[in-house]
């Protein structure tokens, strides 16, 4: 019976580090609001890195995207959420200049992350850039809504 008693408690702790580490892995995010457009501040975002940002719709539904400045100074925008492993709303973890599926693990370089591997391929964003700030439509953010 105690070995049963252990199993079971086992399980339960198991279950609640699985379900903390799933919300840990999606809710780093900073908050953006906007009516029509997002606006995002990027002049502190350095060649090489990324940051996640996460929008929420109407219907209280939390939208994440991901801005990256390339090497090359470009600024790039793509969903959080890849377009064959959303349904397990991972998303990326960003590390060292690099979004990694936290699905299937294919490595995404900055620079080429809009161009996938095999069927897993980051969901891309369309975005304005006017000097240091990168405005999204509310609605682009809308129309991922079933990435999420």
């Amino acid at each position: 019976m105690r070995s049963f008693r252990f199993k079971i408690f086992a399980a339960l702790v198991l279950a609640a580090g699985a379900t903390l580490l799933a919300f840990s892995a999606t809710s780093n995010c900073l908050a953006v609001t906007g009516n029509d457009k997002v606006s995002v501040n990027i002049a502190a975002l350095r060649p090489g890195h990324a940051e996640a940002f996460c929008y929420t719709d109407d219907a209280g539904k939390k939208l994440r995207f991901v801005l990256a400045r390339g090497m090359d100074g470009q600024v790039r925008s793509v969903f959080d959420a890849c377009r064959q492993c959303f349904t397990f709303h991972r998303g990326y973890q960003i590390v060292a200049g690099e979004l990694i599926c936290r699905v299937c693990g294919n490595h995404y370089p900055i620079d080429r992350m809009a161009e996938g591997k095999a069927s897993c391929v980051p969901a891309s964003l369309p975005h304005e850039r006017n000097s240091d700030t990168v405005q999204i439509k509310t609605s682009d953010l809308r129309a991922g809504h079933a990435l999420f």
